[in-house]
């Protein structure tokens, strides 16, 4: 049966996320990679290679406007929560908007002044980008709600109606419309379906646990302090994810070399689409609740599991990818048969990077958000010096740069957890919570 707003807040349940909730979020990404693939898919079909270039640009602005900036707002909305601030949220929230809104002028003025080269001269997707950007951004706040509130199924279901809602939407345009400018207006609707669900559920939204005087108050940064140290381990991050093809142009490689490399890399990347698509939102409640109780044993013992762990995991992948690697990305893209070695170095660095992720959580989760930014520009720098003195092809100097600054990330991370300081009590900040128990998470 169904329960009421009221039965879910009964004091009968203790309020804590259940397995079913990472379910949710599993189902959600899952939905989600399905839905954009097909919208890709049936958008280079109906509109022809050439007449969809301009969709992949603003796919591409969607992808690093969410990765980079969006994720980072998201996370800071669920600690925020998570930790009892949500008194002051909102004006960390209009905070947040001046950000996202001057992104999106600027990304609107940007690709208004290279709309010939970006949209071919189609300057309207320029407002359509710029309209991308604060949709997105609404999404993304609406999910740091969610997991900031435990709404885990909700999460899940925001993250699939995103995607599978912009291609059901696509379908019918394209039958009646199938010009680039009519399917690139559709794709701000994917997130603003999810914006319009919100205000319609907005009032049975959980409140988050209540915090009690017994507990840790981290000393967490402002809105502005959080996105910019964010932001900026972020953009590292998907510096060395993402310019490997950009890379290669000026060392000479071919264009077969540059296809090749993103084909591999875009095949590799899919646990991480797992883990920016929900998986990483789902660990930051627990992360956040050990910090606020003060388990900084716990944290660390965490950071310390998760290096040995990601490396076994990236070897057992990487001595697959030795295997079947090749065969399988060839089969699946058409594409020549690529080098193993770069297919294995590729597999072992988005596994490392996959870790990596997981300790920016827990820095984040603690407060200490600044001791992203050493450890990414570190890599960022071994990366560009390895790409300078490694030999080999372009294709293996890259992806042999690419490892060596995942490496480089994961050590360094890990040593910020470990060197970050105990957290301590801020008096004042926190106040008993006798009133109502904790009321019941979705299951």
């Amino acid at each position: 049966m169904t329960q009421t707003v009221a039965e879910r807040r009964s004091p009968a349940t203790p309020r804590r996320p259940t397995q079913r909730a990472t379910h949710w979020v599993l189902f959600g990404s899952l939905a989600s990679g399905i839905g954009a693939f097909a919208f890709t898919t049936l958008g280079a079909r109906v509109l022809g290679e050439a007449a969809y270039q301009p969709i992949a640009v603003l796919w591409t602005i969607q992808y690093l406007a969410g990765t980079i900036v969006l994720f980072s707002a998201e996370a800071f909305v669920a600690r925020a929560l998570q930790n009892g601030e949500g008194t002051g949220l909102d004006r960390s929230v209009r905070v947040i908007g001046v950000w996202v809104a001057a992104f999106a002028a600027l990304t609107g003025l940007v690709t208004y002044l290279l709309r010939a080269p970006l949209f071919h001269g189609d300057g309207h997707l320029a407002f359509a980008a710029a309209l991308l950007i604060a949709s997105y951004a609404g999404f993304f706040l609406i999910k740091g709600r969610m997991a900031g509130t435990n709404r885990f199924r909700s999460y899940g279901a925001a993250t699939a109606l995103e995607s599978l809602g912009r291609i059901l939407i696509a379908v019918p345009v394209l039958a009646l419309l199938p010009t680039t400018g009519a399917l690139g207006w559709v794709m701000p609707l994917g997130p603003a379906l999810v914006v319009a669900w919100w205000l319609y559920d907005r009032g049975r939204a959980l409140p988050p646990d209540p915090v009690s005087a017994d507990e840790i108050a981290p000393a967490t940064a402002g809105a502005g302090s959080f996105l910019a140290a964010t932001t900026a381990a972020n953009a590292v991050s998907q510096t060395l994810l993402a310019a490997g093809p950009l890379v290669l142009l000026p060392l000479g490689a071919t264009p077969r070399e540059v296809s090749g490399f993103f084909v591999v890399v875009t095949a590799a990347r899919v646990p991480l689409v797992f883990a920016i698509g929900g998986l990483l939102s789902r660990l930051l409640p627990p992360l956040t609740r050990l910090a606020r109780a003060g388990d900084d044993p716990m944290l660390r013992r965490i950071a310390l599991l998760t290096v040995p762990a990601t490396i076994a995991v990236a070897l057992v992948a990487a001595v697959a990818a030795w295997f079947a690697g090749v065969p399988i990305v060839s089969a699946i893209f058409a594409i020549t048969r690529p080098d193993r070695v770069f297919v294995v170095l590729t597999v072992f660095g988005v596994m490392l990077a996959t870790g990596s992720l997981l300790l920016n959580q827990i820095l984040i989760a603690r407060g200490s958000e600044h001791r992203l930014v050493l450890p990414w520009l570190a890599a960022l720098v071994v990366a560009a010096l390895t790409v300078v003195l490694a030999p080999g092809t372009p294709t293996l100097r890259v992806s042999v740069a690419f490892t060596a600054g995942e490496v480089v990330a994961l050590l360094g991370l890990l040593g910020a957890v470990l060197s970050a300081p105990a957290l301590v009590r801020t008096p004042g900040e926190r106040v008993p919570v006798t009133a109502a128990p904790p009321p019941v998470a979705e299951p």
